[in-house]
């Protein structure tokens, strides 16, 4: 449990807000919202984020590598996805970009896959058409890129 902002004890707050980094990777942005909403005011905010940066219990590269692949592997989230909620926590996109590319592109073929053939099973028996743009609508909101949406559904023979 993480208490409020206890001027006269502000090591209290310290040692929790550790623990909660290191519980988990956390984005300066997570780390900031935190502090925020126990009542930290702004510039001791700035400088706690920037000890916790100096002792690592805050890294960027780290947070980025781990979200991108917990991301992609647990919730099969597409590229475009996961771009988009990094770009949500003020990450740099220079980030972003070295972050996606941990993703093994044969893996993110196989998942896509696994997922449209999934989803095609789910919804059987309906008008072709139909069941082509199902797939490509949930394709996209999971965060893939429509060129291999297409691509993949093509290898499979969902006819148009």
């Amino acid at each position: 449990m993480l208490f409020m902002w206890d001027p006269l004890h502000p090591e209290k707050t310290v040692q929790q807000i550790q623990r909660y980094c290191a519980f988990q990777d956390r984005s300066t942005h997570d780390v900031m919202e935190k502090l925020k909403s126990l009542g930290v005011p702004y510039p001791r905010i700035k400088s706690l984020v920037m000890e916790l940066a100096e002792e690592r219990f805050i890294d960027e590269e780290r947070f980025v590598r781990s979200f991108v692949i917990g991301k992609f592997r647990q919730n099969k989230w597409g590229k475009i996805k996961i771009a988009y909620a990094l770009k949500s926590k003020g990450i740099p996109e220079s980030l972003t970009r070295e972050g996606l590319e941990n993703i093994d592109e044969e893996d993110y073929r196989s998942a896509l896959k696994t997922l449209v053939k999934r989803k095609l099973s789910e919804i059987k028996g309906e008008k072709n058409l139909n069941v082509r743009q199902k797939i490509i609508n949930f394709a996209l909101g999971k965060g893939f890129e429509m060129a291999l949406v297409l691509e993949i559904i093509k290898e499979i023979k969902i006819d148009p």
